[in-house]
């Protein structure tokens, strides 16, 4: 997803299945960016706002109710909210500042004003919902098993190490203090079997290489990009893949299948402003701002590095997924616009080097723009009309649609043209770039060559794709075929086998269900359900039930279905922020690593890391410095989670496995099965 700007869909109904619904929650969401909350009756909603216009969706209003047509947001008049399906209101900022949304759950209403300011720095908590939950009373527990293991087998528990022998369908054992409340049995010669792997119970861990591990300082500063030696907020803080590499070991301890590398090829070398404010110099730090798609960016290393990465990730048995962008480029930054030599830039009051650019008293880092002609014709010589939509002379107005908009005003590659194009100039003359002219070569055609070069040269599993609903399906079918095609001539260069190439696609707001997005390519669609569904499970994991009923069915009905799951992201929250507990943090690991289908772990979910400095831009504070210097608690998270996903690793049947319900007072207890392969999850309660 873009990182400085949100895909422009609503959470509504449009991809959301009734079963789908989540708890109460708004989403905040303008052309470009949506962000979602959950509500609560306990305390209110404080957000900060900025001077725009915005449209509010409340979803999952449970109960008896009616929303009255034509309703508008004023201040402090209650909103009757609708309980049939999502209500969407527009409202209009004319103040920045931060506004207060009150729900009251009895009567079924919203009102809204507006709060003294808050500071920039000062972190959204939530109050944790009040449920009533199973409670942990006892020293021993019996669990029944029905009918998933026969009298006289011997099953461990995961996180005590107790083997216990199964009489009369039943087992009777102490359950850990620090798991909360979980229970996990296996069978005890369950080690000895070779369990194939299965991407419906794929553990990916998403690292986002500059936030992660500084593994070569000498490339820190690449292409004159700076410091702003203040918060950082947008800068690059020196993560490589060599730094990658020095934590394979650590990945892999976490029962990790695949990594997720966040965009690795060459950003644009300047900054924009960032944050509705233009508080700090915002750089593509995040890799979603490309210049050159054949190329590593220098910060993040060299091709030697990608494919040491690579061979020794496969080496410990995990696959490498990188984060494809097709729909658009990055901005055209100052030290870009020098670099390339199109003069569109006014030269007075500006230093030698246009990358040393910074405010003047009375601006801020969105000024640069002063300096900028976007009237002249010489636009033509940047990416050009026949490449891109944008708001400049001679190219093609972005549209209304999703796929001839343009995302927080990135130029949108016309993916769906025919005519044959030539790279710009700029381009063909970029320092090491492997971009070359190709006869009657559209747009697209472009565009998949350098994406699947990636493959062919150096044997990548797999895609993470961005934005997929501003693209045509058929360009992503196609995608799928050539990266397939590259990945097989691969192997039979470097005499390797394994699973196809995969695809797992990002569709706004997507919940866990079935679309003809799994027509178009994809494996698997990146499901932004279960983070709102991880507030009541991380208090109370019997919480889960239904959530874990409908996802294993759905999976069961469609063989070629799997969501991916997750807790944190960089395009919406950290977890850990919601509540700032461990035990909590703890409990919504169970939840997510115990669900039916492929989950994602966001680098640093494990040891709680917290939200960094974030100015007016709440995403940024999501992207944090990784934690390498644990405190106890942070040790003791770490531990839970590494037994926890190596339970999962080494049983597919808990992603990909039929989830069996079983009946038993005062504890929420399942099984799964899988070709064989079987446990069985106790939740025994909380602990009082």
């Amino acid at each position: 997803m873009l990182l400085s700007a949100l895909s422009s869909a609503l959470m509504t109904s449009a991809l959301m299945s009734s079963e789908a619904m989540a708890s109460p929650n708004i989403t905040v969401s303008t052309t470009t960016t949506s962000r979602g909350f959950p509500l609560s009756d306990e305390a209110p909603l404080v957000i900060s706002l900025s001077k725009e216009s915005y449209t509010l969706t409340v979803s999952g209003i449970d109960g008896d109710c009616q929303s009255v047509d034509g309703q508008k947001i004023k201040f402090s008049k209650p909103i009757a909210l609708s309980c049939s399906g999502p209500l969407a209101l527009p409202l209009k900022i004319r103040f920045s500042g931060d506004y207060a949304f009150h729900y009251d759950s009895k009567k079924q209403t919203l009102s809204f004003n507006r709060q003294a300011k808050a500071g920039n720095k000062q972190a959204f908590k939530r109050p944790i919902p009040k449920l009533q939950c199973e409670t942990n009373t006892l020293t021993h527990h019996t669990i029944k098993l029905e009918d998933s293991f026969a009298d006289g087998t011997q099953l461990r528990e995961v996180f005590t190490q107790q083997v216990v022998t199964v009489q009369d369908q039943q087992v009777t054992l102490k359950a850990s203090t620090e798991s909360g409340g979980l229970i996990l049995l296996e069978p005890l010669l369950s080690e000895t079997k070779s369990l194939p792997f299965t991407y419906k119970n794929a553990n990916i861990y998403f690292v986002m290489v500059d936030r992660f591990n500084n593994g070569e300082t000498a490339n820190d500063n690449s292409y004159g990009r700076k410091h702003d030696n203040k918060d950082e907020v947008g800068t690059f803080h020196g993560g490589d893949l060599k730094g990658v590499i020095e934590k394979l070991d650590y990945i892999q301890s976490l029962g990790t299948d695949a990594i997720w590398l966040s965009p690795i090829v060459e950003q644009i070398h300047g900054f924009v402003g960032g944050g509705d404010s233009g508080s700090f110099p915002f750089y593509a730090y995040h890799g979603y701002w490309t210049r050159d798609f054949t190329k590593i960016d220098q910060n993040f290393g060299q091709e030697e590095d990608l494919k040491a990465l690579v061979d020794e990730a496969h080496k410990r048995g995990m696959k490498v997924l990188l984060d494809a962008v097709i729909n658009h480029s990055g901005y055209a930054a100052l030290a870009d616009l020098q670099f390339n030599g199109i003069d569109v830039v006014s030269t007075s009051n500006m230093p030698d080097s246009w990358a040393d650019w910074t405010p003047e008293s009375g601006q801020n880092w969105h000024s640069f723009h002063q300096q900028i002609d976007y009237d002249s014709q010489n636009w033509g010589e940047w990416w050009g009309k026949d490449w891109v939509r944008a708001g400049l002379p001679g190219y093609t107005k972005p549209g209304s649609s999703d796929i001839s908009m343009t995302l927080a005003g990135l130029p949108d590659f016309r993916t769906e043209s025919k005519e044959f194009v030539t790279p710009p100039k700029w381009l063909l003359d970029n320092p090491g770039t492997l971009v070359e002219h190709r006869n009657d070569y559209t747009v697209s055609d472009y565009l998949l060559e350098w994406q699947t070069s990636w493959v062919k040269r150096f044997g990548v599993d797999g895609f993470r794709v961005d934005t997929v609903k501003h693209v045509e399906s058929e360009v992503w079918k196609r995608l799928k075929h050539k990266a397939t095609q590259s990945l097989e001539e691969w192997r039979k260069e470097n005499n390797r086998t394994g699973e196809p190439f995969w695809m797992m696609g990002e569709v706004w707001g997507h919940s866990a269900f079935r679309t003809p997005y799994f027509d178009d390519g994809f494996d698997a669609l990146i499901n932004f359900d279960m983070q709102k569904k991880l507030d009541k499970g991380a208090v109370c994991f019997s919480q889960m039930a239904s959530t874990y009923h409908d996802y294993s069915e759905k999976m069961q009905q469609a063989d070629d279905f799997i969501p991916v799951s997750y807790m944190s992201s960089h395009d919406t929250e950290l977890f850990f922020s919601r509540f700032k507990s461990f035990d909590i943090q703890r409990n919504a690991a169970n939840a997510l690593l115990l669900s039916p289908g492929a989950v994602q772990i966001y680098y640093g979910d494990e040891v709680a890391r917290k939200i960094g400095p974030y100015a007016d831009d709440f995403h940024q504070g999501t992207r944090s410095d990784m934690i390498w210097q644990l405190d106890s608690d942070r040790e003791t998270l770490l531990a839970h989670w590494q037994t926890l996903g190596q339970f999962r690793q080494k049983h597919p049947a808990i992603g990909a496995g039929v989830h069996k319900e079983i009946v038993q007072d005062n504890a929420y207890v399942f099984s799964r099965e899988l070709n064989g392969d079987k446990v069985v999850v106790a939740f025994v309660g909380n602990s009082k």
